[in-house]
């Protein structure tokens, strides 16, 4: 299935996620997100292989945070392979609109690009390559200066469990969030991340949290949780 280290280094490691994108580049419709996207649960399900995505299950609960939030600016950690970066872009409505997205495996940065231009959603979604440490000056560049804004709308954390709450608080420190912004976490059940789920416990007068019980991505007998936080 996976182990903790998937998780750390960002890629399985037996070459699975470019199988994924050669396949997508074959079947996929270009110009077209629901193709991609159908294309990629289809694949994973015919090979009965696991891949980081949010996935098809839990997928329609970070679709109804985009329709309902309508973000101007949206930030993911972790961009894996580009599923849910195809997923959030194609559901934000404002005509310009944008998500930036932060993954730090060089190898998932060029296929998520790769991915996201399939869908024909380049000028919609940004793949930078680091942590949100190291690519910080860069995003507030961005947010500030090049589109003369404030703050995050959304925000989608699926990357390194551990640092879940670490990133989320220097968005806060760096004043990159504001009250109504969106906090979508997965895998709060499994594998988990222990600190920012206390953190949510603990600071509700913070962040107005929802707890979406589904299953684990791809793997139907695993249970998880993805929590919708929003920024009091």
């Amino acid at each position: 299935m996976t182990s903790p280290s998937t998780f750390f280094r960002g890629q399985v490691g037996d070459g699975r996620e470019q199988r994924l994108l050669e396949h997508v580049v074959a079947e996929a419709e270009p110009g077209n997100p629901k193709s991609v996207l159908d294309v990629i649960d289809r694949y994973t399900a015919s090979k009965g292989t696991w891949f980081m995505n949010i996935g098809d299950d839990k997928g329609p609960i970070l679709d109804s945070v985009v329709e309902r939030s309508n973000p101007r600016l949206a930030l993911e950690l972790g961009a894996y392979c580009g599923y849910s970066a195809v997923r959030i872009a194609s559901r934000m409505k404002d005509p310009n609109g944008l998500l930036i997205s932060i993954e730090m495996n060089p190898q998932n940065v060029q296929i998520a690009r790769k991915m996201v231009e399939i869908a024909g959603l380049s000028d919609r979604v940004r793949v930078l390559e680091g942590t949100l440490e190291s690519c910080l000056a860069e995003l507030k560049s961005i947010i500030r200066d090049e589109l003369q804004l404030s703050a995050i709308d959304l925000v989608f954390i699926d990357h390194n469990k551990n640092v879940y709450l670490k990133d989320y608080l220097q968005l806060k420190e760096e004043g990159l969030l504001k009250s109504g912004s969106v906090i979508v976490a997965d895998n709060m059940g499994f594998p988990g991340s222990p600190s920012f789920w206390r953190y949510l416990k603990k600071n509700a007068q913070e962040l107005h949290t929802v707890e979406h019980r589904c299953k684990f991505e791809y793997i139907g007998w695993i249970s998880d949780i993805v929590t919708v936080s929003t920024c009091v």
